[in-house]
């Protein structure tokens, strides 16, 4: 079954609601000018309620390896209590994905079929897919052509970019990506969730 991650959470209860209704991951923005960003001091004491055995996933971009080795600290990754993946959204290298202490996810912004042919192998854990923009590091809320994603890819593949309750079903089908993510889908307004449409939104994920 696929799994689902709800990305940009910002609060405790959108988190504790969003596992109930079955999320298997929570994604936390550590991009400045997102408007999903949380500080890490915040993001620490919700994680500290999120039930043990949920994927916490913390979102960089373009960051130096010693901020989010700071982050991580700070969110008590060490202790076993924060965050227990790094997802890295920007133009890091594969260089920079070496060497982790946790999983990691390298997020792709797909332009057109040639981008999928060109990432090749990273020494990561999952490839997450998100629409291009030129502007925005995800959380631009559409979606790229699912049927570029012929071919197996060197790495599980989390899709991203413009999944919502209407579109999610139709995705999975598609794809057949081992995740979803998704951000602006479930949100009521941005950093904060729609509880109804999380639910609706995990369940239309699950069945597809």
């Amino acid at each position: 079954m696929v799994k689902v991650k709800i990305c940009g959470v910002t609060s405790a209860e959108d988190a504790l609601k969003a596992v109930e209704c079955g999320a298997d991951a929570l994604g936390f923005n550590f991009y400045p000018p997102s408007p999903r960003y949380i500080l890490p001091e915040k993001a620490a004491a919700i994680l500290r309620e999120v039930p043990p055995g949920v994927c916490t996933v913390g979102l960089f971009v373009n960051e130096t390896r010693e901020h989010v080795t700071s982050v991580l600290r700070t969110c008590g990754s060490a202790e076993g209590s924060g965050l227990t993946t790094v997802q890295f959204h920007g133009d890091e290298d594969r260089a920079f994905c070496r060497r982790w202490p946790l999983k990691v996810i390298k997020a792709f912004r797909v332009r057109d079929p040639d981008t999928l042919g060109e990432i090749g192998e990273y020494p990561v854990d999952y490839y997450l897919l998100d629409s291009w923009s030129r502007e925005l590091f995800g959380g631009s809320g559409s979606a790229f052509t699912w049927d570029w994603l012929g071919e197996p890819m060197a790495r599980p593949v989390i899709l991203a970019g413009g999944l919502d309750i209407e579109n999610v079903s139709e995705a999975v089908r598609v794809a057949k990506p081992f995740g979803v993510d998704v951000c602006t889908g479930v949100e009521a307004v941005p950093g904060r969730k729609d509880h109804q449409r999380m639910k609706d939104f995990i369940a239309a994920a699950k069945m597809g």
